[in-house]
Formats: C-alpha cells, sequence, structure tokens
C-alpha cells in the first residue's frame, strides 16, 4: 500500500467531505420524516449544502504568490517582487 503523504492526504480530503455531504442529502430525500416537517427537510438541506461548499475552500492550490515589498527613498519608490526587477516610480 502506497503511504499516505501529505499531498495524498490534501488530494483525498475535499472528496471524502463532500462525499459525506452527498450522503446526507440522499439520507434527507429518502427520510420519511422529513416529507412532514420542511424545517427538517430545510435544516438537513442546509447541512448537506455546507457539507459539499467546504471542500470547494479545501481544493485550492496551497501555493500563494509571494509578496512584493515597496520602499521609499527621498522622492522614489522602489518596489520589488520575486518575479520582476525592481521598479523606481
Amino acid at each position: 500500500m502506497k503511504p499516505l503523504i501529505p499531498e495524498v492526504i490534501r488530494a483525498i480530503t475535499p472528496m471524502f467531505i463532500a462525499t459525506i455531504g452527498a450522503v446526507i442529502a440522499v439520507a434527507v430525500i429518502v427520510s420519511p420524516n422529513s416529507k412532514n416537517n420542511p424545517a427538517q427537510l430545510s435544516s438537513g438541506f442546509g447541512l448537506a449544502g455546507t457539507a459539499i461548499a467546504v471542500p470547494a475552500g479545501l481544493a485550492q492550490s496551497s501555493k500563494s504568490e509571494s509578496d512584493f515589498s515597496v520602499s521609499k527613498e527621498g522622492d522614489k519608490l522602489n518596489v520589488s517582487s520575486p518575479s520582476s526587477e525592481p521598479a523606481d516610480g
């Protein structure tokens, strides 16, 4: 069995949580009690929707853009970022 490295765990977690949300949604739909109680039906769909929407935030790339820096020397501004040459403005 392949070891669970952090990248694999990070990739599987959103799918796992979305699956739980789908199971909750199906359980709400087939539950005989929810058809008589609209509040229970609404709260079940709300919980399922949240459980399905959370993975969208988790599935975002973990790589973030580096910050840039701005410094002022007299009347000149020096802007530097990792991807560009320092600029004067």
